[in-house]
């Protein structure tokens, strides 16, 4: 285990607040050229994209390196940790749950936990499943002013992190060894809006629960294994060593290929190969080749505004124009998915540094927007 700074989500007003703003009308850009371009500008090691619609990729691009020592170039199989994205599969399986009437989204947590959860400041006040998909149940991010220790800040290579039930008791729980007050913020549960990796890991621990299973294996039986992501998965010892993409730091130093405690909610590995199955299997409603994952009704709840301040779904949020996604970032990487369900089109962007180049309003994803919206026309 080694200590590391992370940045947690790159921004994660940006995909709140900024519109998802049409992109550049020269269609007849060479797009690679221009994605190279930035890339050297920035220092970006590698990038790859994909565009998926009606059912299938129309466009792809893997460029760089994804090991610049080696010369190692990346490709449609090279794996990145997607970070945040990662939510999204976590809020698909709590809709798998809640379509099977194995979980409740408005009953108290406590129900499906081995402990009890309650905000010290507001101990009669329950904390549903509804809240920690929304974001609203008081527990911090935690940001390192909340003095939170060792939560962002430790990685782990060659390894796998603690289980989910041995570690969040220490940080929820007023007599944990790593608790302490600040992770729980001083508004009601369901009142006030803070994204919260916390939060989002302790609704992993409820799916554990619920389901008897690891969350990581659960999510391979459930999701990834229909939707033939063979290659993705959060198991650093089960992930093919030759398809890993190096992460590398602000100054361009490579880093071991890492997960966090917190790894249902910000460390699935996948490509450009398997992450756009799982574009294309909400694009069509649930269903990748005749296997569904969920239901129309499911998805529908699933990706309803909850705050329209904020465009926040469940676990999801809607860019204050046309489309709905997430975005990704932390030490090493950065990532970007969003879906265009009224024109059954879908885009995604991976790379292995830290970078605001690939989220909207960035060069790389003007570019690949652009590229997606030759395809939207036709």
């Amino acid at each position: 285990m080694k200590k590391v700074t992370s940045i947690g989500l790159l921004g994660l007003i940006l995909l709140l607040a900024v519109r998802c703003e049409k992109s550049e009308d020269a269609l007849n850009i060479n797009t690679n050229s221009e994605i190279l371009k930035e890339m050297e500008a920035k220092g970006i090691p590698s990038v790859v994209a994909c565009v998926v619609k009606d059912n299938q990729i129309v466009w792809e691009s893997a460029l760089g390196f994804a090991d610049v020592s080696t010369s190692t170039p990346t490709n449609r199989e090279s794996l990145y940790t997607i970070m945040s994205i990662s939510k999204l599969f976590l809020a698909t399986t709590v809709m798998q749950l809640w379509e099977q009437d194995r979980i409740d989204l408005d009953t108290d947590i406590n129900q499906y936990l081995p402990f009890e959860v309650r905000n010290p400041n507001f101990p009669d006040k329950k904390i549903t499943a509804y809240m920690l998909l929304t974001h609203t149940s008081g527990l911090a991010w935690p940001v390192d002013k909340d003095g939170i220790p060792d939560f962002h800040h430790f990685y782990y290579i060659n390894e796998e992190p603690p289980l989910l039930i041995d570690w969040l008791p220490e940080y929820i729980l007023p007599n944990g060894t790593r608790y302490r007050p600040t992770i729980w913020k001083n508004y009601a549960p369901g009142e006030q809006e803070l994204y919260s990796n916390i939060g989002t890991s302790l609704l992993a621990l409820i799916v554990e629960q619920i389901s008897g299973m690891d969350y990581r294996d659960y999510c391979a039986v459930n999701l990834l294994e229909p939707l033939e992501m063979y290659d993705s998965g959060f198991w650093l010892a089960e992930l093919d060593e030759g398809q890993l993409t190096t992460p590398y730091t602000d100054d361009n130093r490579p880093m071991g290929y890492y997960t966090c405690r917190h790894y249902p909610v910000g460390f699935l590995s996948s490509s450009i190969e398997d992450f756009a199955h799982f574009m294309i299997a909400m694009l069509n409603e649930g269903v990748y080749n005749g296997k569904r994952i969920l239901t129309p009704e499911s998805i529908d709840k699933m990706l309803a505004v909850q705050n329209p301040s904020t465009g926040t779904a469940l676990l999801w949020a809607h860019c204050l124009g046309d489309c709905v996604g997430h975005l990704g970032g932390g030490t090493g990487f950065s990532t970007w998915a969003e879906w265009h369900f009224n024109k059954k089109s879908g885009l995604f962007i991976f790379s292995n540094k830290v970078n605001g180049s690939i989220a909207p309003k960035g060069r790389i994803y003007e570019l690949v927007r652009n590229e997606a919206n030759r395809y939207r026309s036709k």
